[in-house]
């Protein structure tokens, strides 16, 4: 991570970013970590292990384990770190659920810790029923985005489901970079609940040393 600098005092010495970040999910949140070496063993294993008990044909289990190769790969190509998923039940309710954590870097000529042109920028591609606002968390000020889309009539997987987003962006300490989480999810009944959970992961946010 780049370090910042403080233009006013020549002498200072720079404060270093963090190494990493901690983020505390809950059980059954599974991780795949955004590295083209790793993930298709981490996603095959998650399939097999999600599907064991069903009925599901070799081709369904090949097709879903494409399916996450190709979101691990496009997570991945837009600066995804990782990224966890959740398909499970609660007692009879299935929940299905997912975060991706994406390390960006602001436009240039921004000053580093400033999330006012995301802010802006959200602002005003919003539509009506978004939410875009400003917080305070443990690790730092973050922009938070709440929208939900329908897809697309044409969509290539056959979603038909509204489904809902939180987007956290928290400016890193010390270094030109932004870190956002993506939440979503399609089980619109839940999505209250579901947005009360992604915003109590978020708050698990620490910067590590």
């Amino acid at each position: 991570m780049a370090t910042a600098t403080d233009a006013t005092d020549p002498d200072s010495t720079p404060v270093p970013p963090p190494s990493d970040y901690r983020l505390a999910v809950p059980e059954g949140w599974e991780r795949i970590v955004l590295d083209p070496d790793r993930w298709p063993h981490r996603i095959d294993k998650l399939v097999n292990r999600g599907l064991r008990r069903t009925r599901a044909t070799p081709q369904l289990k090949a097709a879903l384990a494409e399916r996450m190769r190709e979101q691990a790969q496009a997570a991945h190509a837009n600066g995804g770190v990782e990224m966890y998923v959740v398909n499970q039940l609660v007692g009879q309710v299935p929940v299905s659920a997912g975060l991706v954590v994406t390390l960006l870097r602001p436009p240039t000529g921004t000053a580093p810790g400033d999330l006012a042109d995301i802010a802006m920028s959200l602002a005003a591609r919003a539509t009506p029923d978004d939410e875009v606002t400003t917080t305070d968390l443990p690790a730092g000020p973050a922009v938070r985005h709440l929208y939900r889309r329908r897809p697309a009539p044409d969509d290539p997987d056959g979603n038909r489901l509204t489904v809902t987003h939180l987007d956290v962006y928290l400016a890193v300490p010390n270094a030109e970079q932004r870190l956002l989480l993506s939440f979503s999810t399609p089980m619109e009944p839940l999505a209250e609940a579901l947005v009360g959970l992604f915003d109590s992961i978020a708050h698990t946010l620490q910067w590590m040393a």
